[in-house]
């Protein structure tokens, strides 16, 4: 008589195949999960390092405001001396960028992948209340990227307004 228990059986096979598939399965749940976090982490480290500094440079530059030229809820038109051939004009553009501009030479890129209808700029005299004369300014960008947005706003007082 012959002995059949050597090997495994086809359902042994079958249900070993089943299990690895089940922790396959699993496991790649888990790195899609880490690796979803990651290009997330890296949509927002771009937003942040690519933005930040053009930002604060505008913070900075408008901080020492001379005469306010000109204001809308999309740019900002002032100078920082009594020189009125050096206007300065930052603009939130349609294509998702933030651009300065001094005097008529060409426009620099400041900031960019900002969702335009959620960016605005916004004037506040000294109640608080949106108007002239110009106390504060308030600028306030959305930066959308790879479905990850990120907020900036900044409230300025410029030396002059104070």
């Amino acid at each position: 008589m012959k002995n059949w228990s050597t090997g495994y059986a086809l359902i042994e096979q079958i249900i070993s195949i089943v299990i690895i598939g089940a922790i396959a399965g699993t496991m790649t749940m888990f790195l899609s999960s880490g690796s979803t976090m990651f290009n997330q982490l890296q949509s927002r480290k771009t937003i942040t390092l690519d933005n930040t500094t053009g930002i604060e440079n505008f913070s900075q530059e408008s901080r020492l405001v001379y005469n306010l030229i000109s204001t809308t809820a999309k740019s900002i038109q002032f100078t920082t001396t009594s020189d009125t051939l050096l206007v300065i004009n930052y603009e939130i553009n349609g294509d998702g960028t933030f651009t300065r501009k001094l005097g008529s030479g060409n426009k620099y890129l400041v900031a960019q992948n900002i969702d335009y209808n959620n960016s605005y700029f916004n004037y506040y005299d000294i109640n608080d209340n949106v108007g002239t004369p110009v106390r504060r300014i308030r600028l306030s960008l959305l930066f959308s990227l790879n479905n990850d947005s990120s907020r900036y706003t900044v409230d300025i007082s410029p030396y002059t307004f104070r």
